[in-house]
């Protein structure tokens, strides 16, 4: 048709699986519910059946076109992370979570490296790795928090502590690749720049607009338009890093934390505003599901298993010995560090950057990343949901 697209092929390629990913992500969460599993996972395993990696119904092709979804969901999900670091709430739980993140983040990414090490990965990727293992998955973690509606002092900690890895996470990612840009022969001005750049930029986009978002926001009486305002500027903060070759996730966390501190209207329509996300969470995580990569199994070795069972491991006696010493509750010493299991967007991300600026190493990185992250996808779920009730801050609601 000389080039131009009907109809017909518009609704076929584009609309029809956006359906199809949602009303069959809506039936896995329900089914997931039935066996006595957070919906989050039957979302995942939808995606995973359909995808590529299985019965195929869904292309690779289908999922890039649909990234658009993944940026939006994981935008809203960021911007409600970055409401945890409310000044009054800071300053009741900071000194702990700061200590708790250092603690687990600093323990996953000492022990993967040496066990990496062990097995034979050299000290550059061992240490790349390591820094990577530090992220967490905000996304799964807020979900089954919301979907069990759990409260209390653990809940909180547990969200703070997803929230402030991933920025630890970037930082350490930052520093070790700007080192090894070094080593391979990159201007040290230059790989200080890098960084420096893409956080900088990343922290002022998202200050600026959630500023802006902030002094609007007391103007407006209508919910419907709060939520409006707020789903507009997310994606106007993630689309500008995206641009920007910034952090997008970064951007939009500091954009919650700024609305979070200077507009207490923008809380008036959470409620509204979860109503619209639900089915964007659900295509998102249908949509992770088909990208998980089962073929990378077999390939991963003992590189692969030390990196899966040393992050974990890592993150565990790092919140166990750090709440010791704080002497902190039992459930905080004896579950949260199970809470930091799941990894999906951040570690993804960062893959993507190593693959476009160093292929070469990127055939080490990504196999690891993309084989661990379908398991800690698969198992983190029903992990979190468990040390929710464990902690008395939920129950089944059955």
């Amino acid at each position: 048709m000389n080039g131009t697209t009907s109809l017909f092929d518009i609704t076929l390629n584009h609309l029809v699986p956006v359906g199809i990913v949602m009303l069959l992500g809506l039936l896995g969460g329900k089914v997931a519910r039935k066996i006595k599993l957070p919906k989050v996972s039957g979302y995942l395993l939808t995606g995973l059946l359909i995808g590529p990696s299985v019965l195929g119904l869904i292309s690779n092709e289908v999922v890039k076109n649909l990234s658009l979804i993944n940026d939006i969901a994981l935008g809203l999900i960021m911007f409600a992370i970055g409401g945890v670091f409310e000044i009054h709430h800071i300053r009741l739980v900071g000194k702990k979570v700061l200590w708790l993140t250092v603690g687990q983040s600093a323990g996953a990414l000492i022990l993967t490296t040496l066990l990496l090490r062990a097995v034979g990965i050299d000290w550059y990727p061992a240490i790349l790795l390591g820094s990577i293992g530090i992220a967490t998955a905000p996304a799964a973690t807020i979900l089954v928090i919301r979907e069990f509606e759990a409260k209390g002092d653990f809940t909180d900690t547990l969200i703070s502590i997803v929230a402030l890895s991933n920025i630890f996470c970037i930082l350490s990612f930052e520093l070790v690749f700007s080192l090894g840009k070094i080593q391979q022969g990159t201007s040290i001005f230059m790989a200080i720049l890098s960084p420096l750049y893409e956080l900088g930029g990343s922290f002022l986009i998202g200050f600026v607009v959630g500023m802006i978002i902030s002094k609007w926001e007391q103007y407006v009486e209508d919910q419907a338009e709060l939520v409006l305002i707020i789903v507009a500027g997310v994606l106007l903060v993630t689309g500008l890093a995206l641009t920007l070759n910034l952090q997008p996730l970064f951007a939009t966390l500091i954009m919650g934390a700024v609305t979070t501190n200077f507009s207490l209207m923008h809380r008036l329509a959470y409620i509204e505003l979860r109503q619209m996300e639900q089915p964007l969470y659900i295509a998102f995580f249908v949509l992770v599901g088909a990208s998980l990569h089962i073929e990378y199994l077999p390939i991963i070795g003992l590189a692969g298993i030390a990196f899966l069972i040393s992050r974990v491991l890592g993150k565990i006696l790092g919140i166990y010995f750090t709440a010791n010493w704080l002497k902190l509750s039992i459930p905080i010493k004896k579950y949260l560090g199970w809470g930091m299991i799941v990894q999906a967007g951040v570690a993804i991300g960062l893959i993507n950057i190593v693959n476009r600026s160093d292929p070469d190493l990127g055939t080490i990185v990504t196999p690891i990343i993309l084989a661990t992250v379908m398991i800690y996808e698969t198992v983190g779920p029903p992990i979190i949901r468990y040390i929710l009730l464990k902690s008395g801050d939920a129950s089944l609601n059955e």
